[in-house]
């Protein structure tokens, strides 16, 4: 074979190469059409759910589980003060023995009672008495008709200031504020939970849109390149190496995709409008600029707020007045208890009207006390401890409220020049592609440069919603250490 035939087997391998490098990249762009149009079909074929972010966080506030459940400590709370307040209810008595024997009555003794207690630990009491029998025992014995009385019982030392039935109400009355700062706090967590997962959804929603908008690069690049391949304006290799760049591009989206479902799947859980949607039914109306522009509007007002409205620190104090109560109560078990009674008996046989008078009466007393007094002392020195160390909680969780406040603040000022900066690199970027564009176009930059820049454009638009994220967490965390729950924009 001399030189010539040689030199054309050479021209005839390269056509052929060519031709197969072509029609590779051919096949790879219809089947990226073939892609996008099945995905548009589907996706034109479904009902789809919109929602905005405020109008995500009004579905969560009303219909999500763990809201109704929050909502469940503000009855629970009434019911424990209903509860203690039924200490004061009046109590009705009776006691009834009798003994029979050989036909004979030994005794019969009855005796039903009404007591109505009062607020100062005492009581009104109004009874009725009957005892008769051979053998009964004479303080027992009364009138045929019985015996009518009205009498009060009162604490004369020990719970005459304070006594349990009190101190079950005064601390059920602090317990409502406690289970209503619990029922804040539960939301705030909800609240701030949805609000993350919501952003997060918008986050990966923007990187999905920059890949797909790379890709749209890649994939037009790829075809003009290819065109200009066939008539050898272009090296094959550069047909090559645009098909690699575009994969990456695709695989770059793809994973996006991935993701996306996966926050799409969260959001479904979090918010029971979309449980009985598919997740490609769902979608979302707002973008990261348009929450990011609605916090930069509402984050000052957020940050002038200094009001100490975090429901931590309510639910620390209730729980102080709560721990004072006991303590108080602990106090007044230390006196002596010094019980007194007295009845008025009925003079006549009229039940229905008895006649009362100071005459005919019975009264008795009681008296106790501890001579060590250890046990009261001991518990109301640990009452004390218990409201002591609450107290010392309290401060320490404002503190921790408090700086971290601040750190928060001070965070949100470096990440907005943050995004100053990034908003300027993302701008000198794109000046850089369209620059290397333009002598790629003319013939004095390499496809490989041109690759280069694009992708550090795509680094500089991550880098840049990824500081706008963080923007916008900031601002939810901060009014979840307000805790006056606006997160609406």
């Amino acid at each position: 074979m001399n030189y010539g035939e040689k030199q054309m087997d050479f021209r005839l391998s390269s056509i052929n190469q060519k031709m197969k490098i072509n029609k590779m990249a051919s096949l790879s762009r219809n089947s990226l059409v073939v892609l996008l149009m099945g995905l548009s079909e589907i996706c034109l074929s479904q009902t789809v759910s919109m929602y905005s972010y405020n109008t995500f966080l009004s579905s969560v506030k009303e219909m999500n589980p763990l809201s109704k459940k929050a909502e469940n400590n503000i009855i629970y709370g009434g019911a424990q003060l209903k509860a203690a307040k039924g200490n004061f209810d009046p109590q009705l008595g009776t006691n009834i023995e009798s003994k029979q024997f050989n036909s004979s009555n030994y005794f019969t003794y009855v005796n039903a009672e009404l007591k109505q207690p009062l607020y100062t630990s005492q009581y009104l009491k109004v009874g009725y008495q009957y005892g008769k029998g051979i053998f009964i025992n004479p303080e027992l014995l009364t009138p045929l008709v019985g015996l009518p009385y009205v009498g009060i019982e009162a604490s004369l030392l020990q719970g005459l200031m304070f006594d349990k039935r009190r101190a079950d109400v005064v601390k059920a009355k602090h317990y409502s504020e406690y289970f209503s700062a619990e029922q804040k706090i539960q939301m705030n967590d909800l609240m701030f939970y949805a609000s993350n997962v919501y952003v997060d959804a918008l986050y990966t929603k923007k990187i999905n849109s920059l890949f797909s908008y790379f890709a749209t690069l890649a994939a037009q690049r790829l075809k003009g390149i290819s065109e200009l391949s066939v008539v050898g304006e272009r090296p094959t290799i550069d047909t090559v190496e645009a098909a690699i760049f575009l994969q990456s591009r695709l695989l770059d989206r793809q994973v996006g995709e991935i993701e996306m479902i996966k926050k799409l799947n969260e959001l479904a859980i979090i918010n029971p409008m979309s449980s009985t949607l598919s997740l490609s039914n769902m979608n979302i109306t707002d973008s990261l600029e348009q929450v990011y522009s609605l916090t930069i509007k509402n984050i000052q007002q957020t940050i002038i707020n200094e009001q100490n409205t975090n429901p931590l620190i309510s639910q620390y104090l209730a729980k102080q007045k709560v721990l004072e109560t006991e303590k108080r109560l602990k106090r007044e078990m230390i006196k002596p208890v010094l019980d007194l009674s007295y009845n008025f008996l009925n003079t006549s046989n009229d039940i229905i009207f008895p006649t009362l008078n100071t005459n005919n009466y019975k009264w008795g007393a009681s008296f106790s006390f501890p001579l060590f007094l250890r046990k009261p002392r001991n518990e109301y020195k640990m009452a004390d401890l218990d409201a002591k160390n609450n107290e010392l909680e309290t401060i320490n969780k404002q503190n921790q409220i408090n700086f971290k406040r601040k750190y928060i603040i001070e965070t949100i000022k470096v990440t907005a020049e943050q995004i100053v900066n990034a908003e300027r690199s993302a701008a000198y970027s794109r000046l850089l592609v369209e620059a290397e564009r333009l002598k790629f176009t003319n013939g004095e930059s390499s496809l490989f440069l041109l690759n280069s820049r694009e992708s550090k454009w795509l680094e500089t638009e991550l880098k840049l919603a990824e500081f706008k994220l963080k923007f916008v967490k900031n601002f939810i965390e901060l009014t979840y250490i307000n805790g006056d729950l606006k997160y609406e924009l």
